[in-house]
């Protein structure tokens, strides 16, 4: 039984329910529900050592509610939630067991009433993990698939299908990735399914992480990548680059300097704010929303677990629902005059809560102006 005099509820406007609890001596919890709208909130629980509880939940804030439109955008009938663990990731056995029995605990206290938020394998958590935390609550999903691979997938899907839109003014009317450079940030499961799709379908392979049994793993996969220097990732001259490891990567320190043509990834808040968006949207550099790039592990999620559809179907949906989602972004960008950063939020608002107004402060037309008659047809 889990004590609920150990739980704190924090009043955050906007959200339907934040969570805190000391779950074991000296590790903190969070579970934040950001809106149910469409259906009880689905999202993982990373395990973190942040370096302070702030940090956790400015993160768990911000992931929740990138849970919300993630999964509204993937038209799943779910709303958007999110859990951390604040430890050691390393910790193993008997303690990490421990440690996950506890965190089931509390999210089946969060569940005491109703189902409002069902947890699942995120950063530094695993199946084998999931199967843990089942044992104390019933409200768990990603016990029996592995999303990475189908995350990879989405991934994979949205930056050929972005080279494929903006073609004619990016890369001289050429679509396909055969023969374009992409930079492939983090390697861990995403990052090293994503690296042989590149590879198979011709694109010159970039690879940077920050460990190097990680990069000699990659060389196996993909022999002739080219290894770049983590200092050296925004120095590089590549079309397309593809973040698949911590958040806010592009920062108002390093947004001046990328040379890439478009980003498109698997890590969650990849912008450190909407300045940065718009400042890299008004350089040219297409950017396609996080949470409509990584959304197939989620898509597998429901696909797989609740929906019992196949491995090849659940591909096949994921393909079509991330051409679907960015083209209908792209196109909410230049019918609205909004960057691709706020485009999707545009999007997801109408989705969720209604018609939402328009910008009028610019137009897309002048820094795309081939675009809007050449797009490729879904």
């Amino acid at each position: 039984m889990f004590d609920g005099n150990k739980v704190t509820r924090l009043n955050v406007p906007r959200w339907e329910a934040v969570f805190r609890a000391e779950i074991m001596p000296g590790v903190i919890s969070m579970i934040a529900v950001h809106d149910i709208t469409r259906g009880y909130a689905l999202g993982g629980c990373r395990m973190v050592q942040y370096e302070n509880e702030s940090q956790a939940f400015t993160d768990v804030l911000r992931l929740s509610r990138g849970m919300t439109f993630k999964n509204a955008i993937a038209d799943l009938p779910l709303g958007g939630g999110k859990s951390i663990i604040v430890c050691d990731p390393k910790v193993a056995g008997e303690n990490r067991e421990k440690v996950l029995e506890e965190f089931g605990k509390f999210v089946a206290w969060v569940n005491r009433d109703e189902s409002v938020y069902y947890t699942a394998e995120d950063m530094n958590t695993s199946v084998a993990d999931m199967h843990v935390v089942s044992r104390m609550t019933s409200n768990i999903f990603g016990t029996t698939v592995d999303p990475s691979p189908y995350t990879a997938w989405g991934v994979f899907s949205g930056i050929r299908y972005s080279v494929d839109f903006f073609a004619m003014d990016l890369f001289d009317g050429h679509r396909g990735l055969e023969g374009k450079s992409v930079l492939v940030q983090g390697l861990g499961k995403v990052g090293m399914t994503l690296i042989k799709h590149l590879s198979d379908a011709g694109a010159k392979v970039m690879i940077s992480d920050i460990r190097d049994e990680s990069i000699q793993r990659a060389l196996a996969v993909v022999p002739n990548a080219l290894v770049v220097p983590t200092e050296e990732i925004f120095q590089v001259d590549a079309d397309v680059f593809a973040p698949c490891a911590r958040g806010e990567v592009i920062n108002k320190a390093n947004v001046g300097d990328l040379k890439f043509k478009v980003v498109c990834g698997a890590a969650n808040n990849q912008l450190q704010n909407t300045k940065i968006g718009k400042t890299l949207h008004a350089r040219g550099i297409v950017y396609c929303p996080d949470y409509v790039a990584n959304m197939g592990g989620v898509c597998s999620i429901q696909y797989i677990e609740i929906e019992k559809l196949s491995s090849e179907v659940t591909l096949q949906n994921i393909e079509r629902t991330v051409r679907k989602m960015l083209g209908l972004t792209f196109r909410a960008g230049f019918r609205n005059n909004l960057t691709f950063s706020e485009a999707v939020d545009h999007v997801v608002k109408k989705i969720v809560w209604g018609k939402q107004p328009e910008n009028l402060s610019f137009t897309n037309l002048n820094l795309f102006p081939l675009t809007s008659t050449s797009e490729p047809i879904d």
